[in-house]
């Protein structure tokens, strides 16, 4: 049988439910006692007991007006007498001041082993639980326990949080200040004593937590031994790269490999930087890699360190190219900067150490030459581009790239015509496809002269009936002969390779190139953006693999890419998804949205018990099942996943990684998601695709978003609060429609009476959904619910539970039905 686990908020629940039942039964112990011996008087030589306390009060009342006639000290210890009225005076002044030190003292170590503070209420409560009695407020001549701390700012700080509480957080002296540095360094922890505090600080923002810190002050900005160790480890296990690890991915494999997060924040550092930096010197250093800062091991050196070397990526140097064969006239930094960034993302500079954009086109002298003009702007060419200087007297010469540009436009409009045009129909063409041709600005009087003036991209033609046409013009080398432009594309990446292989693996049949960047998104679960591989269309980078992995066909007018024959090591497997029946009650196992709520009946429990079983025995005990390929994962496929707590499941994968060699998983049986190592994949075997997915997905009705549109978080989270507090068991009815559901759910009140409420009517009373016009309110059938649950479309209890859900049953059906 698979262990089911428990989220941290449940496991919390269970330890302040202990840590209540043991306070309970500690103030019983205690009542018992009383009742048996009544209230004693301590008073040494007395002794006398009594029932009740007001008794016991006014009977030491006697004796503290015994003491002050007779001029005598009540200490136990002490017991001194005097003759003079001052002096005993000054003496019962100082019991009181080793007393008030005494009570301070006590306060700030009640406070001081809470991280953030306590609330006011549960200071009292903790205070009377670690000393056995109330604060001594009257004692020190106060009227309640708020006006003690509110005058004792060397001993408690006062914090007024935005919903009203009151946090008392400690101020620490010379003596315990050690111990609040060490507690500061302490992980944030709201269980226990301060569980009502952590509820609090739970929902309050990040800035009134960081004022509570600043308050607190605590953290010495040392990184404790162990967590240097820890660091020491995940060098030695060679997570790092020869060149670093990226800071940003430190955080998150720190998480993977520990099991919990770095909260380098409780040390008293501001940043991930600042901890890497001042924290962690000894052990590592932080490198500056462009944009990114880098973590190596201390003495590290790197070749590429060297400022002499300027080693330009084989991406950026394909990327540049690429954008000066489509723009082989020249154009502007602007633009350039602009059209990389539309097509292959922000152009880095600082991963290539240059300063701007120019500097780093000098670098690359085969590929590109920089002009700079009479007014220091600069233009971009291919290499070789023959630059001819114009020397007009009297007018300012424009920059190479103005009529670059417009020359680029040109020869990309004149490249998909197949015959000349009238030169008036391409002026709207091209006014149509780049906006308004200033003519101006290129010191043109018409188009007759601009197209004149560049016969490298066009030709003009005078027709019979006196209109020009344009057509294009012939790409000429300089002997004459005419030019082919042949390109080179980059290799394609073995990952995007692999994931093609998938998608033709999917389609036997075969996939139109129409249709692909559809059916690529289906079967791997992300887009594939040819242009930042270096191809100009699909049909390049498709091309690039023609013979080697696919073949070109044609279908009617259809060009369709066909896998070349292969045999596939595993054959995907499919399940049938399990139906609601009519009404029963259900586990709900996941909730994703209103839309989308993924519940369990008890008898899908019970198979996925004994499937799980099975799938044990299978896979563990005889070992055996086949391997997943990468190569052969489909999104959508059936496996069987082995999870953290080592026992199998069935699953059904979402999406592949395989950079960094995980699949995300969807366990239908339990209707989470996780990330799951593909060498722990195996082929789900048909023995255990019989039963259906045992996890049905519903939508509550009744209920739209705010607004429209997506659900918004707090809706989401709203949904999630009740589930929750309805221990995520509930009843469901089938309405009309697929799959939509009424849901209801116990909550309970302050009583501690509960009842059974409509999940989709509670969302709409608490703002986080608006109901569907037109909607009939759903009811619930309490007869169904209580006449043995026999009926055909009924799901039934199962059967150790009988006895308990009828006894519940009897409870809700005397309670008022929300």
């Amino acid at each position: 049988m698979a262990s089911q686990f428990k989220t941290r908020r449940e496991l919390e629940d269970e330890d302040h439910e202990i840590y209540l039942k043991k306070q309970a039964e500690m103030l019983e112990r205690r009542r018992a006692k009383r009742e048996a011996e009544g209230f004693k008087c301590t008073t040494e030589g007395c002794g006398q007991s009594f029932k009740e306390y007001l008794e016991l009060q006014s009977h030491v009342q006697q004796h503290q007006e015994e003491y002050r006639k007779n001029m005598q000290c009540s200490q136990a210890k002490c017991g001194q007498k005097f003759n003079n009225r001052r002096a005993y005076n000054e003496h019962i002044d100082m019991h009181r001041a080793a007393a008030k030190v005494k009570i301070m003292s006590n306060i700030r170590s009640v406070l001081l082993v809470n991280k953030h503070g306590l609330l006011m209420e549960a200071f009292e409560r903790e205070y009377k639980s670690v000393m056995g009695k109330q604060v001594p407020y009257k004692l020190l001549g106060y009227k309640d326990c708020y006006d003690l701390v509110s005058n004792v700012p060397d001993v408690v700080q006062v914090t007024q949080l935005n919903d009203g509480q009151t946090l008392l957080l400690a101020v620490p002296d010379k003596t315990t200040e050690h111990i609040a540095k060490m507690i500061g360094n302490q992980r944030a922890n709201r269980d226990g004593f301060n569980y009502d505090t952590g509820k609090v600080l739970a929902s309050v923002s990040r800035d009134v937590l960081r004022r509570i810190e600043k308050v607190a002050n605590r953290s010495n900005r040392v990184v404790p031994d162990f967590m240097k160790k820890q660091v020491e480890q995940l060098i030695e296990m060679g997570v790092m790269e020869e060149s670093g690890m990226d800071i940003n991915e430190f955080r998150e494999i720190y998480d993977q490999e520990f099991g919990y997060p770095l909260e380098f924040r409780c040390y008293g550092f501001y940043s991930q930087e600042d901890f890497v930096f001042h924290g962690l010197a000894e052990v590592v250093e932080l490198v500056l890699d462009g944009f990114c800062w880098k973590i190596v091991p201390v003495g590290f050196t790197s070749p590429d360190r060297n400022p002499a070397i300027q080693h330009i990526q084989f991406e950026v140097r394909s990327s540049m190219r690429k954008l000066l064969e489509e723009n082989p006239y020249g154009i502007s930094v602007t633009t350039l900067v602009r059209t990389h960034e539309s097509c292959f993302g922000q152009l880095n500079l600082r991963q290539v150490k240059c300063k701007d954009v120019v500097e780093l086109c000098m670098l690359m002298p085969d590929i590109c030459v920089v002009d700079k003009s009479a007014m220091g702007e600069f233009t971009i060419l291919p290499a070789g581009y023959k630059v001819v200087k114009r020397n007009v007297k009297g007018k300012n010469v424009t920059p190479l790239w103005v009529l670059g540009e417009v020359k680029n436009n040109m020869w990309k409009v004149l490249q998909n015509l197949t015959s000349e045009v009238a030169l008036s129909t391409f002026a709207k063409g091209y006014e149509g496809y780049y906006g308004y041709l200033n003519l101006a600005e290129l010191q043109c009087r018409d188009m007759v002269e601009l197209c004149s003036s560049i016969p490298d991209v066009c030709t003009l033609k005078l027709g019979q009936n006196g209109e020009y046409a344009i057509g294009k013009a012939n790409q000429e080398g300089r002997d004459g002969a005419t030019r082919t432009r042949i390109t080179k594309f980059p290799p394609v990446p073995s990952s995007i390779t692999m994931n093609i292989k998938r998608v033709l693996f999917k389609n036997p049949g075969g996939v139109n190139v129409s249709t692909f960047f559809e059916k690529y998104l289906e079967t791997v679960g992300e887009n594939i953006d040819v242009r930042k591989l270096g191809f100009p269309s699909l049909k390049s980078l498709l091309s690039s693999l023609d013979g080697k992995l696919l073949k070109f066909e044609t279908s009617g007018q259809e060009l369709r890419v066909n896998l070349v024959a292969t045999i596939r090591s595993a054959q995907p497997v499919t399940l049938p998804r399990e139906d609601l029946l009519q009404a029963g009650w259900v586990t709900v196992a996941q909730v994703v949205s209103p839309d989308l709520v993924y519940v369990q009946t008890d008898s899908m429990m019970e198979k996925v018990w004994r499937v799980e079983e099975e799938m044990e025995k299978f896979y563990t005990g005889l070992k055996a099942g086949q391997k997943m390929v990468p190569e052969d994962m489909l999104v959508g496929q059936m496996v069987a996943a082995l999870s953290n707590d080592m026992f199998w499941y069935r699953g059904m994968v979402v999406s592949v990684k395989e950079k960094v060699g995980v699949a995300e998983i969807f366990f239908v049986d339990h209707g989470w998601n996780a990330n799951v190592k593909i060498s722990t994949l195996r082929c789900l075997d048909r023995k255990f695709c019989s039963l259906p997915e045992q996890v049905v997905p519903v939508k509550l009705s009744g209920v739209v978003s705010v607004g429209g549109g997506l659900w918004s978080r707090e809706s989401v989270q709203g949904l999630q609060a009740i589930v929750e507090g309805g221990k995520r068991r509930g009843w469901v009815q089938i309405r009309e429609g697929e799959r939509v559901v009424d849901l209801f759910m116990n909550s309970t009140s302050k009583n501690g009476l509960g009842k059974m409420g409509l999940v989709s009517q509670t969302l709409v009373q608490r703002g986080l959904a608006v109901a569907e016009p037109g909607h009939r309110v759903g009811e619930l059938d309490m007869g169904l619910m209580w006449k043995g649950l026999e009926g055909p479309g009924v799901t039934k209890f199962v059967k150790p539970r009988i006895a308990l859900q009828k006894l519940v049953l009897a409870s809700l059906i005397r309670i008022r039905v929300g």
